[in-house]
């Protein structure tokens, strides 16, 4: 009966060597390397006890094999263990991602985005949906999808039990296919081909703001981990919801006052209302065009709208002269841009636009003002504001002059394709539909 014993020790030390030597090649090497060395000495005392061997005392066959034992289950549950910490470490890292973008984005769009592809990559879901109060209070929206059509969001708000469920009891909740307590939704989930559904309330403060979704086409299980993860998920889309709307409140705050700057413009110099609106319009949809990125477009937005507000500074005999310039007028003009940035630099959130705005009036052939910077010196925002703020000056009155034709301003505009305009921004401004072009002349005549 000894020798059994001490044979079942010798391979579950051997065993337990091997894995030790095989896990030492992962993290904490050096432990399981000696560990390893450990394991298989013990291994070769055993089987020098085996032949009588090993000189001295020896230790208890059964407590040998009890302690082998031990360490080759313990050995076992190794890999689970480290699975579980990747696991949760993995957990963690993105939460921390979640918390950096909602502190560092500036843009609703890519917050709710980079929330969207963490919660489907690591939950592995087939859907989701967002659903969030509506302002008056009154109902709910949709306010962000995944695989999900505008039928399904309405059959879930107006006849979705599991929907009132989550945000009535306000906890998390799961339904199967196998539910058939709850009126309706358990239809729904099976037309749209689910079997598991996780729905976790919006709490803000107390009160439900909405809920998030998770559909599976499985069954599913969920872990604690999981949940813990999702409901964690969860309390980042409230933090995001709220600085979302701080930042709702913050732009329309910076739109009213460059409002302001605006009219204030156009009451001094009639004859430019509505160029800083057309612009900003212009130069928005032409961004679209050209890929600009989310926060780009908010920008050039602003930008077009600020572009010419050092004018504030021109004497009105200047502006509103009805002829053209002489070379003294014409040098106070040309300050307009660098006016432009003096008023808007202490505006922290604008600063980017700062350098589009000051160089707007610089040609791609190095030749405008006010440093005669030439081509890719020329900051792509200033270089978009070009094209657009000529357009919109060549389209309207002006003292000196009468609005040319859509015609006659689309052919000025390619006569000076790579002389005062970049030849690219120039081709991709004449992609911009017609009827577009058109509306946005319109607009300001009415104005």
């Amino acid at each position: 009966m000894d020798n059994t014993l001490i044979f079942i020790s010798i391979l579950l030390q051997i065993v337990s060597g091997i894995f030790s030597f095989i896990y030492s090649r992962k993290r904490f090497g050096i432990i399981w390397f000696f560990f390893g060395i450990a394991m298989l000495s013990m291994a070769l005392n055993g089987v020098l006890s085996l032949f009588g061997l090993t000189p001295g005392p020896q230790i208890s066959v059964v407590i040998s094999f009890v302690i082998s034992g031990l360490l080759f289950i313990s050995i076992l549950l190794v890999p689970k263990f480290f699975k579980e910490m990747d696991t949760n470490l993995n957990l963690i890292k993105r939460i921390w991602e979640i918390d950096r973008i909602i502190i560092s984005s500036l843009t609703p769009a890519n917050i709710i985005s980079s929330i969207k592809k963490t919660i489907i990559e690591l939950l592995n879901c087939n859907a989701l949906a967002i659903y969030i109060i509506n302002k008056d209070g009154a109902g709910f929206n949709n306010y962000a999808n995944y695989n999900l059509d505008d039928e399904f969001h309405k059959g879930m708000i107006e006849n979705g039990e599991f929907f009132w469920k989550v945000i009535r009891e306000r906890k998390s909740s799961v339904i199967t296919n196998k539910t058939n307590d709850i009126k309706n939704f358990p239809q729904l989930l099976s037309k749209y081909n689910f079997a598991s559904c996780f729905g976790i309330p919006l709490i803000l403060r107390g009160t439900p703001i909405g809920a998030l979704f998770l559909f599976f086409n499985s069954k599913k299980r969920y872990t604690k981990e999981e949940i813990k993860f999702s409901e964690a998920i969860a309390n980042q889309l409230v933090v995001a919801f709220e600085k979302i709307n701080s930042l709702d409140r913050i732009k329309e705050m910076n739109l009213n006052t460059v409002l302001a700057l605006v009219r204030a413009i156009e009451i001094r110099d009639p004859y430019t209302k509505g160029h800083s609106l057309q612009v900003s319009e212009l130069a928005f949809e032409l961004g679209k065009y050209i890929d600009l990125s989310n926060r780009q477009l908010e920008l050039i937005k602003f930008a077009g709208l600020l572009h010419d507000v050092g004018k504030i500074a021109i004497s009105e005999s200047i502006l509103n002269k009805p002829a053209p310039l002489n070379d003294y007028e014409w040098a106070i003009m040309k300050k307009h841009p660098e006016k432009s940035v003096e008023i808007i630099r202490p505006i922290s959130d604008l600063r980017e636009i700062e350098t589009w705005i000051l160089y707007h009036h610089e040609r791609w052939d190095g030749t405008g003002y006010p440093e005669g910077k030439k081509d890719k010196e020329i900051p792509i925002g200033a270089r978009i504001l070009a094209v657009c703020d000529t357009f919109s000056a060549m389209t309207s009155d002006r003292p000196y002059r009468k609005a040319l034709s859509l015609e006659e301003t689309i052919e000025e505009i390619k006569n000076y394709k790579g002389k005062q305009f970049e030849p690219e921004i120039v081709d991709i401004f004449l992609k911009l539909p017609e009827e577009f072009l058109r509306r946005v002349i319109k607009k300001i005549l009415t104005m």
